[in-house]
């Protein structure tokens, strides 16, 4: 058994500070995203679309707080935990977002956009299996974690 496997929520201070820097380039790229939709008129858009962009912009905000904790507290795993559950909802709700706007267009370019990122994230956890067997259970909690965000979220919001 691998000795150096991590918990599922185990902290690690680089990775955190990544994760602020990718959430705040998220929550600017967001902003404009509904500056604009906002400016070319909101009814133009479908409320799913809308509701999710909104929605994932506090739960960035969110996640950005809890994985900054990391930094000075001592006591982390509730924080980093809190972070990872918050950061990955608003990644889905923005995911989603896009499949949903190009719905609007295509519906089969959407179900494709949809297909491509689950079948992408499927090899990305299996390489992440292959380099760490131990972390099996992690990645499967994982992947199936974003399936079901993406299934409620997206590809049942099309059909």
């Amino acid at each position: 058994m691998d000795t150096n496997r991590k918990n599922i929520f185990e902290t690690n201070a680089a990775k955190a500070s990544n994760k602020l820097t990718i959430n705040s380039f998220m929550m600017g790229s967001l902003l404009f995203i509904f500056t604009l939709i906002w400016t070319l008129s909101p009814d133009r858009f479908d409320l799913n679309l809308i509701s999710q962009i909104t929605l994932a912009f506090p739960l960035l905000f969110v996640s950005s707080l809890a994985y900054s904790k990391i930094a000075y507290w001592h006591e982390t795993k509730l924080w980093d935990t809190f972070g990872w559950f918050t950061n990955n909802l608003a990644n889905i709700l923005i995911l989603n977002s896009i499949g949903l706007m190009v719905a609007s267009i295509n519906k089969t370019l959407s179900i494709s956009y949809f297909s491509l990122l689950l079948i992408a994230m499927f090899i990305y956890s299996v390489i992440n299996v292959i380099y760490t067997p131990s972390a099996l259970s992690e990645k499967i909690f994982k992947y199936l974690f974003l399936v079901t965000g993406i299934i409620l979220g997206g590809v049942l919001m099309i059909l």
